[in-house]
């Protein structure tokens, strides 16, 4: 049986998406799994068992003239005989309306006609403490098979070599691997979604005074003008190792594999440290749905704050197009002295120092 897996979105996207490629080789174990993504996320599928075949686009060459035709046609070629489709946006539909499948899986969105044979529908809220995300997910699972038990993490996958190389580099770069570390996600995926650098910068202040612990920066190399400025806010540096830094997704990803905790933006290297297992506090942009990706947040390793929680009054008669022009000043709002406290217990928990 040949399925494809359609999801060209950002990295956390696909990484979520992953545990449908997961869960259908134990629905269907002698299917072969092809998943359909844009290229920059596609490392996180990497060494992934379940995936058979990681078909990569480029997210600029596809809105290009016939580029989308061109690929529906490519992808109509390979014969699929299911087709699930986790995006569910023109572009996606379109490859499905034109595929040759006989069962094609979509969400019950607003579509084109005849996009999809079965149209599974979007939670309005989450049924379990994995997250809505993570629920909409298994829910398609569910419609192919009700008795199979499902996992819902995401996993990523390391080679040794891999490990081997990069405790080799984070050595040279003065990385100390049994002391305890703290990565932080110094900004967001777009402005949107970032703390102000003064915030972050007190954050960093209040670890370096509190935890003695090895701080790292999540953050790639043409970001590197923003860390300079967070740097020059921090009144420690004594602690902070600037230099070690993941040149690219799947280095961030070997880095933190070898980190304690994760402190970040909401985001794909938030999804990514869950996937790893390791302990995270998440802040969320003011205009970001919290209870739609906040997942397994049902123990202590895994918290988040979003600003209304801290000032509901904020967000009272405010449309969500509203609070997304209003961000910048919202963010302002979200002080350090609002977060540390939080995050202070979070610590306390998750660190041996």
């Amino acid at each position: 049986m040949k399925i494809l897996i359609i999801k060209n979105k950002r990295i956390g996207d696909v990484l979520v998406a992953s545990i449908v490629a997961n869960n259908l080789k134990k629905i269907y174990p002698d299917s072969h799994i092809t998943f359909l993504c844009y290229d920059y996320a596609a490392p996180v599928l990497l060494h992934n068992p379940n995936v058979d075949r990681v078909w990569q686009i480029n997210d600029q060459e596809l809105k290009q003239g016939l580029n989308l035709f061109k690929l529906a046609k490519e992808l109509r070629a390979e014969k699929f005989d299911l087709i699930i489709d986790l995006y569910t946006k023109l572009q996606s539909q379109i490859i499905s309306v034109l595929s040759s499948s006989k069962k094609r899986i979509g969400f019950d969105k607003r579509v084109i006609p005849f996009a999809y044979t079965h149209k599974i529908p979007i939670l309005k809220n989450r049924i379990s403490d994995y997250g809505k995300a993570i629920d909409d997910r298994l829910n398609v699972l569910r419609f192919l098979n009700s008795n199979v038990p499902l996992d819902p993490h995401p996993k990523l996958y390391i080679s040794h070599n891999e490990q081997t190389t990069i405790e080799s580099l984070l050595k040279d770069k003065g990385f100390v691997i049994d002391k305890p570390s703290v990565m932080i996600g110094v900004l967001g995926s777009d402005p949107t979604k970032s703390l102000p650098l003064a915030y972050v910068a007190e954050i960093i202040d209040y670890i370096s005074t509190h935890y003695d612990v090895q701080i790292l920066l999540n953050y790639i190399p043409e970001q590197r003008p923003l860390v300079d400025k967070l740097l020059a806010l921090v009144k420690d540096k004594s602690q902070v190792l600037p230099e070690i830094m993941g040149k690219n997704i799947r280095e961030y990803i070997l880095i933190m594999n070898n980190v304690d905790v994760l402190i970040a933006n909401e985001g794909g290297a938030v999804h990514i440290a869950k996937a790893l297992y390791k302990p995270t506090f998440t802040i969320y942009s003011p205009y970001v749905n919290k209870e739609h990706w906040a997942t397994f947040e049902n123990d202590h390793k895994n918290e988040s704050l979003h600003l209304k929680e801290l000032k509901p009054e904020l967000f009272s008669d405010i449309s969500s197009k509203e609070i997304k022009k209003q961000t910048s000043e919202l963010y302002n709002q979200f002080k350090p002295e609002k977060i540390i406290p939080r995050l202070a217990s979070f610590l306390d928990k998750n660190l041996i120092s």
